[in-house]
């Protein structure tokens, strides 16, 4: 069966033959520019338009800002540090349905340090379409009130780890809300269906900068499961709690 399940996948990302992974480079001693996805986002026609889409736009905006700031280091008479913007997709896990997929964006702009944000996408092949995580359930508040709480606990003792016993106060002592995450399911295994739930909170939305990501990994229950519509059920594999 799960030999069957693997075949299917490669099936399923590999039906673009000419696919490659994509990694576009343009440098310039205003900018440093990169954005790249994976072979699994290549091989789907939609979204490797959208990406390509995206990145000449995102690669106009962030050469004009580049050169407007060259030029006034140069009228000001300081030196001009190089702007810079990343953008890397990575594949989180598939199935043959779903594609998660993650992305990591840096970006530099002359300012006291980089800047640095995670983003998810989650694409349904059959649907041929982005979706939600909420999609996958029968009712729409199903997710988060299956992982909430063990969500904030998470977080909560990540927090803990990281400052000893200081108290921050204000929003880094909060649970973000979800719609400031990015949350994927992730195939830790790789055996074609998800078993870890993944929610990246990027600097300065579940903490001050120095602290960095707070990535928490939750792992996928039969409660879960049991939550999720029948479509999807086969896309996902309870783990011992």
């Amino acid at each position: 069966m799960k030999r069957l399940l693997i075949l299917a996948i490669i099936a399923g990302c590999c039906a673009n033959a000419e696919a490659r992974p994509v990694k576009i480079e343009r440098n310039s001693t205003a900018l440093e520019f990169t954005y790249e996805w994976p072979i699994e986002a290549a091989a789907v026609p939609v979204l490797d338009r959208r990406f390509r889409a995206e990145l000449a736009k995102e690669y106009r905006e962030a050469l004009a800002n580049a050169q407007r700031d060259e030029i006034l280091a140069r009228q000001q008479k300081r030196d001009y540090n190089q702007e810079l913007y990343s953008m890397q997709w990575s594949t989180a896990g598939q199935t043959p349905r779903l594609l998660s997929l993650q992305s990591q964006l840096g970006t530099f702009s002359g300012g006291a340090h980089p800047n640095s944000n995670s983003g998810a996408l989650l694409w349904d092949r059959r649907l041929n379409q982005q979706i939600s995580v909420d999609a996958f359930f029968l009712q729409k508040h199903t997710f988060s009130g299956l992982t909430r709480i063990r969500y904030c606990a998470l977080l909560n003792a990540e927090r803990r780890k990281r400052r000893q016993s200081e108290k921050l106060g204000g929003d880094f002592d909060q649970c973000p809300k979800y719609s400031e995450l990015a949350i994927d399911p992730v195939d830790k295994d790789k055996d074609g269906r998800f078993d870890t739930i993944a929610f990246v909170a990027s600097p300065y939305v579940a903490g001050p900068y120095v602290e960095g990501d707070y990535e928490i990994e939750a792992t996928v229950t039969r409660q879960l499961i049991a939550g999720l519509k029948p479509a999807y059920r086969a896309s996902f594999e309870p783990q011992r709690q």
